[in-house]
Formats: C-alpha cells, structure tokens, sequence
C-alpha cells in the first residue's frame, strides 16, 4: 500500500510553557472523556507518532564527512558548549507517551489490540528515555505525567544510569511482547521492529559499557550483548518476511534500496518513512545529500575494501594508497563505494554532462539517497521512501553482538556480514583469514582480545553498509573514540597551480590553486578553487601539507576541534533546569 492515511491528533499537542514541570502537556477532563475509549482511539496517537519519525540520510558532524553543516556534535568539540548555552533536556516526548499510558487503560474492546497500542507507546518511551540517557547518562525516571502538586517527583534529582535502563529494557520488552507481528506494507509499528529496537539500544549500551570504563558497569555489558544477539535472531529467523534486497544486481541493488519511490513489497525493509507525490509528501534528501553542505571524507573513502586475487583487502594494501587521485581510487572496489559516492563520469539525473565536485567541500559527493529521477532533483521535491530500520542494519547488530561476547563463528558471519557482501559480489569475511589492519588498529586502539580483528573487520563493513544513515556519531560515542571529529580530511590533491581530470574521460576539469593570479591563461576555462582570496585572506579550505595534499576547512586549522575524553561524551545539563531543580546533579566531567 503505496498511499496511507495522514491525521493530525489535534487533541494531544505540545505546549513550551514552564521548563520546571518537565514540558507540560494541557491536559483537560473533555479531551479525556471523549478519547481513550477504543483502540481506534489509540490507534489515532499512535498513528501521529510514526508520521513524526525523522529517517537519517547523511552522517553530519562525524569523520564520515568533511563537514561544513553547522552541527551540535561540532560546536561541542570546539568548546562552543557550556551550561550556560546548550540546549536539550527536553521532556515533552515523555510526558506525551507517558499521558498516553495513563489514559489508555480507560479503552474498552479487543484487549490484544489495546495492548498491542500500549505496547508500541511504551517501546517508544524506552527509545526515548535512551535518546536522553545517551546524552547525560544518568536521568530522573517518570513513568507517569506528574500534576504541579507532586513536588517530590518535580525536584527530584537523577535516577541512575543502571536503573533507568533497567526500567528502559522492560519496556522494549513489553513491547516485543504485545505489539502485534503483522507488517501492513511495512509502514507501521510491529513486533519485528521492537525487536529491532531492542537489539539496536542493546547493543549500544551493551558496548558503550564495555568501552567507557569511567562509568564502572563493564561487569554489566555482556547481558545487553546477550539481548541483542537474542532479539536479532528473532527477525532473521523469519525468512518468510525478511531477507537482503537484490533488485538490479551487484553494481545497483545497494543503491537502489535509497532511492526507490516504493519499498512497501521490499523484504530488506522493517520500517520505513512512506513518501507520496501526490499527496504533497516529500523531502529534501536528494538535494541535501549532493554537493550542497558537505562532501564524504578521505577516511570513509578509504574504509572500502579492495578486490584482489578473488579477495577483499584493505585499501590500506595498495601501493601508495595515500596518494592515489579522485579517479584512482575507484579501481577494483568493493561495488557500495561507487553506489554511495559519486563515481567519475556520473551525470547527476536531468543534467547534461558529467558532475565535477565542489572542492570547497572536500571533493567526494554523496549520491546515496539522490533520486534517478530529475524532476526529484530539486528542493522539496523528493518522494523517494527513507529506510527507518532494516534487515542490513540487524545483520551487523548480530555480528558485532557476538563478536564483543567472544562468541562469533563462521556460520554467525556466513548468515549476517556475508549476506551483506554477497549482495554486491564481495568476497566473505573468512574468520581464520583475518589479520589485523593497522588503519583500523590507529582508529580503534582500545579493542583487544581474541576476537580484536574480527571486531575490527565488523566495524569497517559497519561503517560500509550503514554510511550516510545517522549510525557512526553513536557508533562512534559508544567504541569511544570521540577522537576521530577532530580533523576529517576529503580528495588528495598532488599540487597545487595544476588541474586534473575527475570525470574520467582524460581531459582535465578542475584545479586548486593559491589564488587567482596562479591561475596560467590556457586553464582560465576550467573550473578552479582557491587558497587565498586576491587580498590574502585564506579561503574556506587549505592542503594538508600547504602544497598538496588532503583537503581540509580551514576553520578546522584556525579554529581546532578537541575532543576531550571522557568529557565530551556527554552534554551537560542546562545551567536553568539546575536553578529552577537544585537536586539535579551537573552530568559527570562536567
């Protein structure tokens, strides 16, 4: 079912009033009375919450992009920050659902489908709740909406970080539990995306646990791991529901999962966003993505494996890989590379001729999530489906889960990351044949024991698969190296005062030069970048080695990115809420 039925719950809406009551919702006896009377009442609330459900398709403010978008992550790093300015600690998501909850014992009708709603609320207060314990760890816990009278709860200060995602968990679990299994064209709440929840925040606490060692609860990890692995099996037992896509072959298939007009009959799919044309739904994912804000960095360029001798081996193992050009680097790649980056020759749908990269961004384009389609090729005119969760992502979950426990066997890797690998003709992953990458050791320098490599190699095809998804921010908070923000790098450039060719047909398009006046008059037709502004200011971007080198934003050279351990891995709390609270504690390393 291509088009579904769009309602506005009028009688739910959220009021900014007093901070201090933890975002109030107006509440009335009428709005009481007259609602919560039937599950299709509930339904109506619950209907509202997946058309406010956001799909991610870029990867901003990670080593994933060279970024020029502002983001919060960014301004963290950069000491922007502080109580004074940040935002956050916001609670009218809980206290909606929490509303819910309290009312909707009141429906009379088929119990299995009252639960099945009350179900799907309380796993969407458990993702919630996480959203907040991911920011500050430790939160106070409300489980009901609370009136100006109750005092004690109001002013409380926070509940533990164990003990909130103790209360987390057995809602994700009671979710897995009631909410019912069938799939209605993949656009609504069911047991198989509980699960996945379930498996996605396990394994992210589970891991995040195990890294951050300051937080004392490394003990605690491998129960969460235990749970991922247990809720990941649930969906990839269903092989009548749920299996890879492979539509249009090995050098199509992956990229044409994201940008498909209609994934409703797509097995790959859990849940995904339904966009519609005619009914005046659509995004901006295709313009955003492309050469506008920011371009894909030099380090997940380089995460792509290389196939040789019917192997997949690291990029890293190539002759003078540091050093090879935009086009060079496509030779013998895994196929998701040239399908989530823009490959020499590409000619962008309604254009002319081939697309030339906007070096100010860093030089490496996203075409993951640009539409095939010219006409949706321009602002709010995209209708393509956005994945919320799939197949892919509960793969990797599988693999890293067990992977972390120590128990990770061929077959684990033959029925998860190969299924992956084969959908676009990569060798396997071989368990015995790993050894270690010393690219993926310098990123990831706190992995170690029996399994390190195979971790290693899970993350790598991790990053791969999920690129551009909104994954590696967290990905990247919970393994514990915040560091890799500082200095994201794009396109090698060999010299500057020269052109070269990046569309792939020989002839020169593009170069970098000091400024205008470097520019020799037989390149005054081609299109060219600048270091320096006529009066010597600095442009927007610098080389790496001054010369040569990676492109890199200046502002990150005049202006540094430093992530501080363990700091930076939490927010602080807003300097208000302590006032108007003064039970609540400043979050850790704050």
């Amino acid at each position: 079912m291509k088009r579904i039925l769009y309602i506005v719950v009028v009688f739910i809406s959220l009021c900014g009033c007093n901070d201090s009551f933890l975002d109030r919702l107006p509440e009335t006896s009428l709005v009481t009375e007259k609602f919560f009377n039937s599950p299709s009442d509930l339904a109506l609330f619950v209907n509202k919450l997946y058309l406010s459900e956001s799909p991610q398709y870029w990867d901003i403010g990670t080593d994933n992009v060279v970024a020029s978008e502002k983001d919060e992550m960014l301004d963290l790093i950069r000491g922007n920050i502080t109580p004074a300015t940040v935002g956050g600690w916001n609670w009218g998501q809980v206290r909606e659902l929490n509303y819910f909850l309290d009312n909707a014992g009141r429906a009379e009708g088929d119990q299995a489908l009252i639960d099945h709603y009350i179900g799907i609320v309380r796993m969407l207060r458990g993702k919630e709740y996480y959203e907040l314990v991911k920011r500050y760890s430790d939160v106070p816990w409300y489980d009901h909406v609370l009136s100006d009278t109750d005092i004690d709860e109001l002013y409380k200060p926070q509940d533990s970080r164990s003990f909130v995602m103790d209360k987390i968990m057995e809602d994700l679990r009671f979710g897995c539990k009631h909410i019912l299994p069938d799939l209605k064209g993949r656009v609504t709440y069911t047991q198989w995306y509980a699960y996945g929840l379930l498996a996605r925040i396990a394994l992210h606490e589970g891991t995040f646990r195990k890294y951050h060692t300051e937080l004392g609860l490394e003990s605690t990890a491998d129960k969460f791991l235990e749970e991922a692995v247990s809720a990941c099996e649930k969906i990839m037992e269903n092989t009548a529901e749920f299996d890879i896509y492979t539509d249009g072959g090995v050098n199509e298939a992956y990229r044409n999962l994201f940008a498909s007009n209609n994934l409703s009959k797509c097995k790959e799919m859990i849940l995904y966003k339904d966009f519609d044309n005619e009914a005046l739904i659509r995004h901006d994912a295709s313009m955003h993505v492309f050469a506008y804000t920011t371009n894909l960095s030099r380090s997940l360029m380089e995460s792509y494996l290389v196939k040789k001798d019917e192997k997949a081996v690291p990029f890293s193992s190539v002759e003078n890989y540091q050093t090879k050009t935009f086009i060079e680097t496509f030779a013998d790649r895994d196929p998701r590379y040239a399908q989530t980056f823009m490959y020499p020759g590409y000619i962008r749908p309604g254009d002319a001729k081939p697309f030339v990269p906007n070096m100010n961004l860093g030089g490496y384009p996203q075409i993951k999530f640009v539409s095939k389609d010219a006409s949706q090729n321009q602002w709010g005119c995209s209708y393509t489906d956005l994945p919320l969760m799939r197949l892919g992502e509960i793969l990797l979950i599988y693999a890293e889960a067990k992977a972390e426990l120590g128990t990770l066997t061929q077959p684990d890797l033959d029925k998860s990351i190969n299924k992956l690998r084969k959908r676009v003709g990569m060798p396997d992953m071989v368990l015995s044949d790993l050894v270690a990458d010393p690219v993926l050791e310098q990123q990831y320098p706190n992995v170690t024991g029996g399994m390190r490599n195979a971790i290693l190699e899970i993350r790598r095809e991790r990053r791969v698969e999920l690129a551009c998804e909104g994954f590696r921010q967290d990905d990247l908070m919970r393994w514990k190296v915040g560091k890799l923000l500082e200095l994201p790098q794009g396109a090698y450039i060999a010299k500057i005062n020269d052109v070269f060719d990046v569309t792939g047909d020989g002839v020169t398009d593009v170069g970098i030069f000091l400024n205008s006046k470097a520019v020799k008059p037989i390149y005054k037709k081609k299109i060219c970048y600048y270091l320096e502004e006529e009066n010597g200011e600095k442009t927007s971007i610098s080389l790496s080695e001054g010369d040569h080198g990676y492109i890199i934003l200046t502002n990150d050279v005049e202006n540094p990115k430093k992530f501080e351990e363990p700091k930076y891995y939490y927010f602080p709390i807003p300097q208000g809420e302590r006032i108007t609270n003064p039970n609540l504690k400043e979050t850790n390393f704050w």
